[in-house]
This record gives structure tokens, C-alpha cells and sequence, in this order.
């Protein structure tokens, strides 16, 4: 029985392709993108949060913790966890009665997520949507999302996927072949600027998406790029990716996404910091502004903001 780690699973999504899709997002991912908007899908395992502004002070987790981990916090407004008592026996999750305490991610097999899945399949055939499994990163259970895109192609539902492409192509191999469509993320052109953002170098990235590109030329590839004031939104890099992108015969289109804040919450429900957290978001208006220069190209694809 194939089974993987799902973050979550949204419905009735107007984005990540055409038409009203559900998007599974899986749990895991091997970058560390400083910028990240979802940390809870960067860990493969399942994760405690903890949210504040939902808990009721009731103490209950503090008296049902067997390790003794949960403690009252010292401004007396929440409660602290010392992670090196916690066995992850998750008996606060059960006895919080507002949810302040949960997981993140949960073990499914695949007919688990077709079964969800296929709730959705009329707004599938009425939009021309379908199914676009999301991250986390998909490459890092591949196995898992090869069965499940096997299970729609059964059910002739439209696939689509979106792909950090870093790690062995193998695994891009087992995906490709079974998708309408996909996206692929580049963060950086130089491979050092890479690792210092993402704690990774693009090396096998950019090898992977030639290599798919040249492999599944009819399937449509559409480049994103997460647009990051300071980081990667100079001229040169730009200039760079578009160049890259020339390269590749199946390249549909390049996305500018503009930075936002939106997933910032999310690491001190993790208990982590946001290495962002001076940075301003950017809207789409000033994403337009600064890659405006691209639009004298020439190119084979087209060039937008998306998001």
C-alpha cells in the first residue's frame, strides 16, 4: 500500500492551473528558502503548532503532558514547550479544546487522497480544472505522487504539479510522464546566491529542467519565479533566467511572483523565527515595474505577474 505525508488538501482552487482544481500539498522539502510562506511543509514529519491567539489559558495541555514539557510562559499569556522533554506523544493535541495545539501534515494512501479527490470532480468537468500536487516538495515522495497522478490519468482527470526539480532526475522521470503540465521554481541563476537563500545549490535544478524540457518537449512548462526585493530581482539575474529559459523547447511561460507576508505566522506558531521579517512586501504594481525591461525581448514564451 503506497502511502505519503499530506500538509493539507484545498479545494475548489481557481489557481496552480486552469479551470477549479484540488491541490495536495505534500509534507517535506529539501530548501530552506528564506522567504518560505509555508514552513510547515518543510519538515517531512508531522509537526506540532501552537497558536496563541486561539488558546483559553485552561492548562489542560500543561496537566496532560506526561513529559512535564508544557509550562505556563512567563508573561502568563500562552504556554512555552522545551522540545527536548517532548516525545511527540501529541496527548496536548487531543486535550486542547480549541485547537490552539494541532499537527501539521498527516499520513494517506493514495485511495485515502483520491477519495477527496473525486468529491471534487464535477467542478472538474464543468471549470476544465483537475488535480496539481503542490509542496513541500512532490520529488521527495515521488513514488507516492506517481500513484496518485496514475489514479487521476484512471479517472481522466487533468494533472498538473509544481516542482522545485532538486535532487536525482530519476525522480522528475517517474512524474513528468503522467502530467498535463507543470511548473518548475527558480529562485537564482548563480549557484552560490542559491545556497546563501535556500541553504542549497541550484546545480541539480537547472540540470533537471533541461533535461525534462528536452525529455517531454510536448508536455507545458511554465517558470516561476518568486520575485524577492534584495535578493534576486537585479537586472542581471533576471536577464539570466530569461536566457535559461530560451533554452528550454517546452517553456510556456515565465511567472514573476511578488514577495509577500502571508505565511509569516506560521513560524511562530512553529516556534521558529522569519528571516524576513523586516523585508516589505511586494505588490504586483512594483513587480511589473521591475521587470518591465524584459518586455523589449524577443521571446518564444510569455512574460507576466502572477499571484
Amino acid at each position: 500500500m503506497v502511502q505519503g505525508t499530506v500538509l493539507r488538501i484545498e479545494k475548489i482552487s481557481p489557481n496552480d492551473g486552469q479551470g477549479l482544481r484540488t491541490v495536495v500539498f505534500f509534507k517535506g522539502c529539501p530548501l530552506r528558502c528564506a522567504w518560505c510562506s509555508t514552513p510547515e511543509s518543510q519538515c517531512a514529519k508531522r509537526e506540532l503548532y501552537y497558536q496563541p491567539n486561539k488558546c483559553l489559558h485552561c492548562a489542560r495541555c500543561i496537566k496532560a503532558c506526561p513529559q512535564g514539557a508544557l509550562s505556563v510562559a512567563a508573561n502568563r499569556r500562552g504556554v512555552v514547550r522545551d522540545k527536548g522533554k517532548c516525545v511527540h506523544c501529541y496527548h496536548c493535541v487531543t486535550v486542547c479544546p480549541s485547537h490552539a495545539t494541532g499537527l501539521y501534515g498527516e499520513t494517506m494512501t493514495v485511495e485515502q487522497v483520491m477519495a477527496e479527490i473525486r468529491k471534487e470532480s464535477l467542478f472538474y468537468f464543468f471549470s476544465g480544472g483537475g488535480v496539481t500536487l503542490s509542496g513541500g516538495d512532490v520529488l521527495l515522495q515521488a513514488d507516492f505522487a506517481r500513484a496518485i497522478l496514475m489514479a487521476c490519468k484512471e479517472d481522466a482527470i487533468h494533472t498538473m504539479a509544481e516542482l522545485d526539480m532538486f535532487g536525482a532526475y530519476d525522480n522528475v522521470r517517474q512524474i513528468v510522464p503522467y502530467l498535463d503540465g507543470y511548473y518548475v521554481d527558480i529562485k537564482l541563476m548563480d549557484t552560490e546566491q542559491h545556497r546563501r537563500w535556500t541553504d542549497q545549490g541550484n546545480e541539480s535544478i537547472l540540470e533537471n529542467i533541461r533535461r525534462a524540457a528536452a525529455d517531454f518537449p510536448q508536455t507545458p512548462l511554465r517558470v516561476r519565479v518568486p520575485l524577492i526585493p534584495g535578493v534576486n530581482d537585479s537586472e542581471e539575474n533576471l536577464a539570466a533566467t530569461v536566457s535559461f529559459c530560451r533554452e528550454l523547447p517546452s517553456c510556456a511561460a515565465l511567472e514573476f511572483l511578488p514577495y509577500h507576508r502571508l505565511g509569516a505566522a506560521a513560524y511562530g506558531y512553529l516556534g521558529r523565527d522569519y528571516a524576513m521579517e523586516d523585508r516589505p512586501s511586494m505588490t504586483a504594481e512594483q513587480a511589473r515595474a521591475r521587470i518591465r525591461f524584459l518586455s523589449a525581448a524577443d521571446l518564444p514564451f510569455s512574460i507576466h505577474v502572477a499571484g
